[in-house]
């Protein structure tokens, strides 16, 4: 065998044998997650500049921005996973047709219920200051919204990899408080007051956003 020959071989032979254990399991695995949670600081980082624009944007009437901040929540948001969890175990409970009505307006209260805080936009930044694994399918972004006049709030998004392995916000986290839990807390407490039906809450939900539409 030639010394050609014979190096061929036996690099082939290292390649097929020494290097692959070089490249251990784990080392995929770290790069995987490494590149879901850049990929999460990502989602959260350009809904924030995208809803900054949007916000800032003087052209635009109350309405509009509501239409573009809508978009952006049904974009980046797992609204059916939320509406869900917020409900609980009044979710069993529903009949098919109460669930789907439920969602629909669920989505409409969200909206509504920050309507006001849209208009009252004046000049607030998100800043991202680092991510952090939750389990193997979620992250907690931490961020800062930077005000103008006052001290930073503190804002953490928990970003789930859902089924299609789309990455979603599943919970916002205002200063340690959970937006999920708590409305889940007050809608917890409508049904409760309606005898445990969740027609009790629906119509809670029509009667909020009707008056905020108005």
């Amino acid at each position: 065998m030639t010394l050609q020959k014979l190096l061929v071989v036996s690099v082939t032979a290292f390649t097929l044998t020494v290097a692959p254990a070089l490249v251990s399991p784990s080392f995929f695995s770290a790069h995987a997650e490494a590149s879901s949670e850049k990929s999460a600081t990502a989602l959260v980082e350009n809904l924030g500049k995208e809803a900054v624009t949007l916000l800032s944007n003087d052209k635009l009437d109350a309405d509009a921005k509501r239409a573009g901040f809508d978009k952006l929540v049904s974009r980046d948001f797992d609204m059916s996973l939320i509406g869900r969890f917020v409900l609980g175990k009044h979710w069993r409970k529903a009949s098919s047709e109460q669930k789907s009505e439920y969602q629909e307006l669920f989505k409409k209260y969200i909206i509504t219920t920050y309507q006001k805080r849209i208009g009252e936009y004046s000049g607030e930044n998100l800043t991202i200051l680092k991510a952090k694994p939750l389990n193997k399918n979620e992250y907690l972004v931490k961020s800062q919204i930077i005000r103008p006049k006052g001290p930073p709030i503190k804002l953490d998004w928990r970003v789930r990899t859902n089924k299609s392995g789309e990455q979603k916000i599943v919970d916002i986290v205002v200063e340690n408080v959970s937006m999920a839990l708590t409305h889940r807390d007050e809608f917890s407490s409508v049904i409760s007051k309606n005898g445990g039906n969740v027609d009790g809450l629906i119509s809670t939900l029509k009667k909020h956003i009707a008056a905020a539409e108005s």
